[in-house]
């Protein structure tokens, strides 16, 4: 199965795929209360999303969300876990942002406010993340990056992560 530079495998969901993709994010985002769901695969590239997201440049969000599971998979690593750790969880004032992995390959990106009980979130996620990885297992073709992305989308993702810092 091709990989990514990175290690990462690509997969292209099918049309019926993406639509219990999104069906699925649908019902997190209600279920939760939260302000927006997005779903991305390890390397960064967001999939899918429900909510508002006006707000939010959410091409960043997911790459930077990736680089934390990054980055926190050395930290496991560092205090003896075997895998990386499944979930992240930030707290802000206002808002929450909920990481959680979907299989290997996924990551869901839960934000809600800080009033939403982190349980509820929790539980409903989880349940999201068993659906979503049913989903993912059921099919999909694995392609080369070449194939899907060329070869400007590294200098594209890295120009939008520079303007976003500058802002």
């Amino acid at each position: 199965m091709p990989k990514k530079i990175d290690g990462s495998k690509i997969t292209i969901l099918s049309s019926e795929q993406y639509e219990a993709v999104k069906k699925c994010l649908g019902e997190l985002y209600s279920k939760t209360k939260a302000n927006a769901v997005l779903f991305a695969d390890i390397a960064g590239q967001l999939i899918g999303e429900r909510g508002d997201t006006s707000h939010i440049n959410t091409t960043v969000l997911a790459a930077l969300a990736a680089a934390d599971f990054s980055a926190t998979a050395e930290m496991a690593k560092l205090v003896g876990e075997e895998a990386r750790f499944k979930l992240l969880f930030h707290e802000g004032e206002k808002n929450n942002v909920y990481l959680t992995n979907v299989g290997d390959e996924y990551f869901l990106i839960i934000i809600f406010q800080s009033n939403v009980a982190l349980g509820m979130v929790r539980v409903y996620t989880k349940k999201a993340v068993e659906a979503l990885d049913k989903i993912i297992k059921e099919g999909g073709s694995s392609k080369t990056v070449t194939d899907i992305i060329d070869d400007d989308f590294g200098e594209l993702l890295a120009n939008e992560l520079d303007s976003s810092f500058k802002e």
